[in-house]
């Protein structure tokens, strides 16, 4: 039965991890192509690596990695790790030749793994089982022929490609040629090292040897001497071989001569072509932390293009032989990485503080805090399609950071993301025994989300899959946008009404009322509320609107005066209209704003404002913004 028929070929789908690191309780979900674990710095993400590494066979079937004793959970050093490996997508062939793991109402293939100290010999020793009631493993052959290749971090391409031991090559070699060929190489090596012989070179070194060595034994028993090559095996002759690089129309030259960039793209495709010609296992698994190692932003994006290319086109038809499938897992702290794929192949890891009484002496206890890692596969989140793509559409390197944040501040457009961090390092922690405060905000990630509908980043960051979120808290500034009464507005030629209109930054116009609609502070909250995040969503909502509101404190008039002249010199009228408006400044500014579309550029405006605060010009945040800036700092315990 070919695998196009029967299905798309066993993939490892599920790993439960048990007392492993900072894994006390965790099962991860993985895509049949390639699955992205990302989060910040002891997450969690390496130590998932590390388990898919004791879970299963190194493809050349050199173990290098063993589990140690400082391996286990803290505070359950006396249990036993368990690693549960369950695969899907078996064709009919794998189906029959798994049967000892495989669970036939449900097409899964399982192993489980656990490791049991030995007092005797003092280490940890695995026992692995098979099938959904973890029976004898009977055909540890078969098992064996899920296999997995490691990429470490921070690898050293170039030395691993010129090592003088030629494993590397040696491999390659073999995976892609003959006996007969690996033969005939080795045979005219060695004949062309024979000619060599009788070069001028050894010749006259041999005849120079050999005559002071005849001087010395021809008086007793004469000896010959012969200054030649040794037959070499192929082992040896990869030793000496050396690979060489360099951009198309230069000759090649020594590794040490590129960059560790292309070094290391250099060896990854020599992993990737040793993967591609393993004819003897089902599933390789290649496992890389770090793929962006030394590579420029456009560079990752290939890459990662390459790598989901080659999973896919490992699948192939298994009637005659193991289906030779690979399935990439990656960790990245690379939002450029992070954004180039769909968030469906993403698996968020977290770590949650945890507290838990422990006994420290007879008959008396304390309270020991520990992190834990826990996981959140995108994937599984309740968006619906239109929201996924939306995420996707708009989650480019710079959003993308959000996969990666504790804390996070949605802003509606860009003179939000270019001020607040002014405002916040200059105006809201500007003193200098404020100085930790200003610093911690550089941890903040302000997200411009390009429009002003936040529902599917309000999913996306504060839902809960098994009790854990990306954010345990997120705060969102917004816009009141209040209506404007009918006899403020202004008409159009023949008296015709102007309509209001909000710019939308993606360069059309939304329609006002359904704007207002959606960014309403209660329907934020109410959105948080459906979701089950209930006092987790934050949300300061200006009066009128970000330029409007930046208006209210009067020491703030003679920057945002000039900002507003410099983009309209002849304007002084019109500005003094502003600050005479019965209702208030802020408001006579927020009404000419939704009367002119065109009345500023909005965004050159924030920068203007941005440089004059930066250059020490005396400013003050509006009291939402300070309250939203100051809030996001707040600390808040055991989040993600």
């Amino acid at each position: 039965m070919s695998q196009t028929k029967s299905g798309a070929g066993m993939y490892l789908q599920r790993l439960a991890i048990n007392n492993f690191r900072s894994c006390y309780d965790v099962e991860v979900e993985f895509r049949p192509h390639i699955t992205l674990l990302v989060g910040e710095n002891n997450s969690g993400k390496s130590n998932v690596i590390e388990a898919l590494r004791l879970a299963t066979t190194p493809l050349n079937r050199r173990a290098t990695r063993w589990l140690e004793e400082t391996d286990l959970a803290h505070g359950r050093e006396s249990d036993e790790v368990s690693f549960r490996a369950t695969y899907a997508g078996l064709t009919t062939a794998q189906r029959a030749h798994y049967i000892t793991a495989l669970d036939t109402e449900t097409n899964l293939a399982t192993y489980t793994t656990t490791y049991q100290r030995d007092a005797a010999r003092q280490q940890m020793r695995p026992n692995v089982t098979a099938g959904p009631v973890d029976g004898p493993d009977a055909e540890a052959d078969k098992r064996d022929q899920i296999a997995h290749v490691y990429l470490a971090p921070l690898r050293d391409a170039q030395r691993e490609l010129a090592s003088s031991d030629g494993n590397r090559l040696l491999r390659t070699i073999n995976y892609l040629t003959s006996d007969e060929e690996r033969d005939e190489f080795r045979s005219q090596a060695n004949e062309s090292f024979a000619k060599l012989k009788d070069h001028p070179v050894l010749t006259s070194t041999t005849k120079e040897i050999q005559g002071h060595l005849g001087e010395l034994t021809d008086s007793v028993r004469g000896q010959t001497v012969e200054v030649s090559f040794a037959d070499y095996e192929l082992h040896r002759l990869a030793r000496s071989l050396r690979v060489k690089m360099a951009e198309v129309g230069i000759p090649p030259a020594d590794l040490t001569e590129s960059g560790l960039g292309y070094a290391n793209l250099l060896f990854i495709a020599t992993v990737i072509l040793e993967l591609r010609n393993a004819q003897d296992v089902e599933l390789t698994i290649f496992l890389v932390e770090e793929p962006e190692a030394h590579l420029h932003p456009q560079l990752q994006a290939v890459l990662l293009d390459y790598l989901c290319e080659q999973a896919t086109a490992s699948l192939k038809d298994d009637t005659h032989g193991p289906a030779g499938r690979i399935q990439v897992i990656a960790t990245t702290h690379s939002p450029n990485l992070a954004s180039s794929i769909g968030i469906e192949n993403v698996v968020a890891l977290r770590t949650q503080l945890t507290t838990e009484t422990v006994q420290v002496a007879e008959g008396s206890a304390a309270q020991v805090s520990r992190r834990r890692t826990r996981v959140l596969p995108l994937a599984a989140l309740d968006l619906t399609d239109h929201e996924r793509r939306k995420i996707d559409q708009y989650l480019d390197a710079t959003r993308a950071g959000l996969l990666f944040a504790r804390r996070v501040i949605l802003v509606e457009g860009i003179a939000e993301a270019v001020l607040l961090p002014v405002i916040a390092r200059h105006c809201v922690f500007g003193d200098a025994e404020q100085a930790t405060q200003r610093r911690d905000f550089h941890g903040v990630t302000v997200i411009n989300v390009g429009s002003v509908d936040f529902a599917p980043y309000i999913t996306l960051l504060l839902s809960a899959v098994n009790g854990c979120r990306l954010l345990e808290e997120l705060t969102v500034v917004t816009d009141g946008d209040p209506d404007i009464p009918d006899e403020e507005k202004e008409s159009g030629p023949a008296g015709t009404p102007v309509a209001a209109t909000v710019a939308d930054p993606e360069g059309g116009e939304e329609d006002e009322e359904e704007s207002a609609v959606d960014n309403r502070k209660d329907r934020l909250l109410a959105q948080a509320a459906a979701i089950g995040a209930q006092g987790r969503l934050i949300v300061a909502e200006a009066p009128h609107t970000l330029e409007a509101d930046l208006l209210d404190p009067e020491v703030n008039e003679p920057v945002l005066r000039a900002a507003f002249l410099k983009q309209r010199p002849r304007s002084q009228k019109k500005w003094r209209e502003i600050l005479s408006e019965e209702r208030g400044r802020a408001w006579g500014l927020y009404l000419k704003l939704r009367k002119h579309k065109k009345f500023i550029s909005k965004g050159e405006f924030a920068h203007d404002v941005a440089l004059a605060i930066e250059n020490g010009d005396p400013f003050q945040a509006p009291p939402y913004l300070d309250a939203a800036i100051r809030g996001v700092l707040q600390d808040r315990g055991g989040e993600g």
